[in-house]
């Protein structure tokens, strides 16, 4: 498998201090670039006739104007002097090389806050099942669902279960996914969750991009320990977590809040347990039944609460702007037929709102960003704004990754998709899926090219 892999974490230098050769771009005559995130700046509106100056995998600095003319400096890290003489005579003197991108069209990369990337085996037939009229919890019962999966983590070697992840995460990115949440979850042993997550953080490495790894022991019962319940809660929160968080292998935490599954007091224990070591919860709540997951969340003060499929008359008086980001999955309710989380009307109430794409081996084996977007504008309410917003700005702050990513502007990792001339958001519903990006650039640099 041939390794793509690209640096983010270089030490930040200054335009004056560069030395020859540093792959510095200074990308102009962009027509439209969205998702600026710029003070006094219209968040709704993109910046025409715009350029960005990237270097050491960051983005230096964000500007209009044409060339040959003293651009209009809107963002700066320190040590970008704005003087603009001095600047360009720099450029010239230490290589930086000019893209010209001839009126065509940028936005950010996507993130997805929301993924269960790293598994092993294939559930294609469950599909199936599903199609011939059987419910996610016949399946199971059946012998299917989570804990097919986790038979087959639990017995394939580390080396594997990598080389099987990695395919999928350079999918991913081939489609303009520059950051990432993981969740273990298929493992359900300290052993293989462990695995899980060196996984997840081998792909960060080996790749280049950022991944926040999640810790979601509490996904399912494991068969040994089947009417153990209130004992395998125990275990996963007093002694794996702990363990797990001293290894270095966890990011947050993450529990699959669930009739059948486990309540809200599990989540509470489990949410005092991540505050001792300091780390954020997310949950998954209202996926087929409002059992008070969303309550408890805004109780707690979690980072984030996902799915929200099924909401109660109750849930709603809990919502608005200081509750968790609301992350809504619509390929997981395209694949299963369940609602689609109505995130337009929670954002009306102030909510803030992301999508994920929930991609895992059974109920959404998809992960594609293009698509997701899609359904999130036809099918959950939000406007193809809201929608850029949720894919990029709004899902990096759900993974606490808004300093680093979602938003073109100076000191953020330089990650963005260059698109067709007068390309607008609105145009992600007539391409159904399919990928509008001419040119996808990592760490300021072409990445791949469509």
């Amino acid at each position: 498998m041939v390794k793509i892999v690209i640096g983010l974490n270089f030490p930040l230098q200054s335009p004056f201090n560069m030395q020859p050769n540093q792959s510095w771009h200074w990308i102009t005559s962009i027509g439209s670039l969205w998702g600026h995130g710029l003070p006094d700046q219209p968040s709704d509106q993109p910046l025409s006739d715009a350029w960005l100056l990237v270097g050491e995998g960051q983005i230096k600095g964000v500007g209009t104007g044409v060339e040959g003319a003293q651009p209009v400096l809107l963002s700066a890290v320190p040590e970008l002097d704005a003087r603009w003489a001095d600047w360009r005579q720099a450029m010239v003197d230490h290589q930086v090389q000019q893209t010209d991108l001839n009126g065509r069209s940028v936005m950010p990369s996507f993130c997805d806050p929301h993924t269960h990337l790293v598994w092993a085996g294939d559930r294609s037939s469950e599909l199936v099942a599903r199609l011939g009229g059987a419910t996610y919890a016949q399946i199971a019962e059946a012998g299917g669902g989570i804990l097919s999966t986790v038979a087959k983590v639990r017995t394939l070697p580390e080396e594997a279960l990598l080389e099987q992840s990695e395919g999928r995460l350079l999918r991913l990115m081939k489609q303009g996914v520059a950051c990432l949440e993981i969740k273990s979850g298929y493992g359900l042993s300290l052993e293989a969750e462990a695995k899980c997550l060196r996984v997840a953080r081998q792909l960060a490495q080996r790749n280049g991009i950022r991944v926040v790894t999640t810790f979601l022991g509490l996904h399912a019962l494991p068969t040994e320990y089947r009417h153990q319940k209130k004992e395998y809660v125990q275990t996963v929160v007093q002694d794996w977590l702990p363990r797990l968080y001293d290894q270095g292998l966890v990011d947050a935490v993450d529990i699959f809040c669930e009739q059948g599954y486990f309540g809200v007091d599990d989540l509470e224990t489990l949410a005092l347990a991540a505050d001792r070591l300091g780390l954020p919860v997310k949950a998954h709540v209202n996926q087929f039944h409002s059992i008070g997951g969303v309550e408890t969340a805004c109780r707690l003060g979690l980072a984030s609460m996902d799915h929200l499929e099924t909401m109660g008359d109750q849930d709603w008086a809990f919502l608005g702007p200081r509750a968790p980001v609301a992350v809504g999955l619509p390929l997981c309710s395209l694949y299963l037929d369940l609602p689609y989380a109505p995130l337009g009307a929670m954002l009306a109430r102030g909510q803030r709102v992301a999508l994920g794409s929930d991609l895992n081996p059974g109920s959404a084996p998809s992960g594609n960003p293009w698509l997701n977007w899609c359904l999130g504008v036809l099918r959950c309410g939000l406007s193809p704004l809201q929608g850029l917003e949720a894919m990029t700005s709004q899902a990096a702050f759900a993974m606490g990754l808004e300093a680093h990513c979602g938003r073109l502007q100076a000191g953020l990792d330089a990650h963005f998709l260059v698109l067709p001339p007068s390309w607008n958001p609105a145009m992600v519903v007539g391409g159904m899926g399919s990928v509008a990006a001419e040119e996808i650039w990592f760490a300021g640099h072409r990445f791949f090219t469509y």
